[in-house]
């Protein structure tokens, strides 16, 4: 339901993740708690939920802090303040792991200390010691139906993978120690709640916590983080209606300019059992808050981090699949801490890529889940990093992907095809190995998916398939690519197999087709091009 609060556009934020200051201040809230009704009015009492960084799970942790503190008020324009929910007021014991120095194993420790003993003190406990395990134990037994919230319970490892291995191992220990206060201490605490990005594996640190019910991919929690169309239009339609004014002269109707919004921020699925499709919120946020600019907000997010780090230890060019099949054990099977070492399986790496909010759910059958970037604005993303994970050092990466847009929107296909002979003499092929061919393909797909353009990579048609085709405007390009062979041939495969007959009907409208043959030498790294008259 709308609530009382989101009257004004202006009152949209991308930075306070706090329920009660957001609902004081007149924020934008959409509500979710009927989601947390379900959650806390269940029989489970130990739930753990994974969800990509910046998508809402502190604002969720926030509500439920606000709720078992019994503040009815906050509550009463939104669903669950309707249904038969008593707002009883519950000691809670709220962390944010995200918070804690993992630069050495004494800052996390005294750090984990220092959060608990100030929780305490917020409780009117006093606590003394610099055991974070003892320090909970004696909180727990000093309360009575005791709340515990965790929010990136995964940050400690994900923020560490080039730290020494004897780091992580220490953490590993503390934190196991930890759990096994909370596993033990069950019937001291009412309920227990625990998000994080990457998803829950029942090992290693986790062995204590065999009582957790992992919700993360459940159906009936598959829309409680980010939008849904529904509440895209319910709570952001005055936005959309100003935005759709403002620019009558480049969108024809409103559904146009819905469906370049659903194109860029939708397309997240986070359950194989449900059909629901949700929108970024931090990304939605900024694009309302950023005159509705169609940008990349993914890695102001900082969504990117875990990926980032990932590129370092595997071959993200094996990852650019259309479609990347993973069997459902694997998003289980994995620790934690495989992330910082040399364990991960292009499977792991996948299912880890999923949970960084990279890939999402494309399909499903009862052996295996396929991936697929969820939108424009991820796949850009992406694409970048792939360009800056194989480029040499001294390559200003920006300035190159300023000029392939420029020229290439500009329509100045000589320009463009001289920056891409740019783009791959920036690589470092040192780092691509035995893959160039593949690698070629692959990157110069690349190329239009990180300037968010529309296109189709293998576009069938009646008689084979192009290699790429991109539209843009009034502009549509058909490239062949050859490797190992000659631009020349490229170019004739375009016309002997009529490539362009599939969009005669768009050249009635005015729409001017360009043929490009292209050819990558893979020995000397030489690439050439011939354009179609």
């Amino acid at each position: 339901m709308k609530n009382d609060y989101n009257e004004d556009m202006r009152n949209v934020t991308t930075s306070n993740s706090v329920f009660e200051e957001m609902v004081s201040d007149g924020s934008v809230y959409v509500d979710k708690t009927e989601y947390i009704y379900k959650l806390v009015s269940g029989r489970e009492r130990f739930c753990f939920i994974s969800r990509p960084r910046r998508y809402g799970k502190s604002l969720f942790c926030s509500t439920l802090h606000a709720l078992f503190d019994g503040k009815r008020e906050l509550f009463k324009a939104l669903y669950i303040g309707s249904t038969d929910y008593d707002f009883r007021s519950y000691p809670v014991i709220h962390l944010n792991f995200a918070m804690l120095s993992t630069l050495s194993i004494s800052w996390f420790q005294e750090g984990m200390s220092g959060d608990i003993r100030r929780q305490g003190e917020r409780l009117g406990v006093r606590l003394e010691g610099n055991d974070p395990s003892q320090l909970l134990k004696d909180l727990l037994y000093a309360l009575d139906d005791a709340v515990i919230i965790i929010d990136e319970y995964d940050a400690p490892f994900t923020s560490s993978i080039d730290q020494e291995a004897s780091i992580q191992t220490d953490m590993r220990n503390i934190l196991s120690s930890f759990y096994s206060v909370i596993k033990n201490s069950s019937e001291r605490i009412r309920f227990f709640f625990m998000t994080g990005v990457v998803k829950l594996a029942n090992l290693s640190v986790f062995s204590a916590m065999n009582n957790l019910r992992d919700l993360s991919m459940d159906e009936s929690f598959a829309s409680a983080f980010g939008y849904t169309q529904e509440e895209l239009l319910e709570y952001f339609g005055e936005g959309i209606e100003e935005c759709y004014e403002e620019n009558r002269d480049k969108y024809r109707t409103r559904e146009e300019l819905l469906e370049r919004i659903r194109g860029y921020y939708d397309g997240y699925r986070f359950s194989p059992e449900s059909e629901e499709r949700v929108y970024n919120p931090v990304s939605i946020g900024y694009f309302f808050t950023s005159d509705c600019r169609f940008e990349n907000y993914w890695d102001r997010t900082g969504a990117s981090t875990l990926a980032v780090e990932l590129a370092r230890k595997v071959n993200l060019v094996s990852m650019v699949d259309a479609t990347i099949e993973v069997r459902r054990s694997a998003f289980t099977s994995f620790d934690i801490l495989d992330i910082t070492g040399n364990r991960l399986r292009k499977e792991s790496v996948g299912a880890l890529l999923y949970f960084a909010g990279y890939l999402t759910i494309g399909g499903s059958d009862e052996d295996a889940i396929s991936l697929v970037f969820p939108n424009r604005e991820v796949a850009s993303s992406f694409s970048e990093n792939l360009l800056v994970r194989y480029m040499k050092d001294d390559i200003e990466e920006g300035s190159l992907i300023i000029k392939l847009g420029r020229t290439f929107r500009h329509g100045d296909t000589e320009g463009f095809m001289g920056a891409v002979n740019e783009y791959f003499n920036a690589f470092s092929y040192d780092l691509i190995g035995g893959e160039r061919e593949r690698f070629f393909h692959i990157a110069f797909h690349g190329i239009f998916v990180m300037l968010r353009l529309l296109a189709i990579s293998e576009d069938r048609g009646l008689y084979g398939r192009s290699d790429e085709t991109v539209l843009y405007g009034n502009d549509l390009w058909i490239f062949e690519l050859k490797v190992n062979g000659s631009a020349e041939d490229a170019l004739k495969q375009i016309d002997e197999k009529r490539y362009t007959e599939k969009y005669g009907y768009l050249m009635k409208t005015g729409l001017k087709i360009h043929r490009i043959g292209v050819s990558f030498m893979t020995e000397d790294r030489k690439l050439s091009w011939v354009i179609g008259q």
